[in-house]
């Protein structure tokens, strides 16, 4: 693997409930434009502490072109910090991508190295 793209996202939505956690976020991510995704986290611990997760990413490119991807990986939570560990296949491309996420659900803010596979 070689790193390909390090970048700064934003959480743009946190949404609790029973069994699921889900984060959106946005940010331009190099080659891919803006890109919009998110991770539907599912916790495998009653503390809610780590988890799988899958998840949907969709690009707009400075073109005007769109890029669609599949997520999928597991995560960790320690307080409001998650570290997130994303396998993303891109859709109608070759590109491939492992993806380690960080982002503090309370100031929002979040970063990102992808590593292409």
């Amino acid at each position: 693997m070689r790193l390909a793209i390090e970048a700064d996202v934003t959480l743009t939505g946190v949404f609790m409930e029973k069994d699921q956690i889900t984060l959106n976020y946005e940010g331009e991510i190099g080659k891919y434009g803006h890109v919009y995704f998110n991770h539907k986290l599912t916790p495998s611990d009653s503390r809610e502490t780590k988890g799988s997760f899958t998840g949907f990413a969709r690009t707009v490119l400075n073109d005007g072109d769109s890029i669609q991807g599949t997520l999928s990986g597991v995560w960790k939570r320690s307080g409001p910090n998650f570290r997130i560990h994303s396998l993303d296949d891109a859709i109608g491309i070759e590109d491939q991508n492992y993806v380690d996420i960080t982002v503090d659900i309370f100031t929002k803010k979040g970063s990102l190295k992808l590593f292409n596979l």
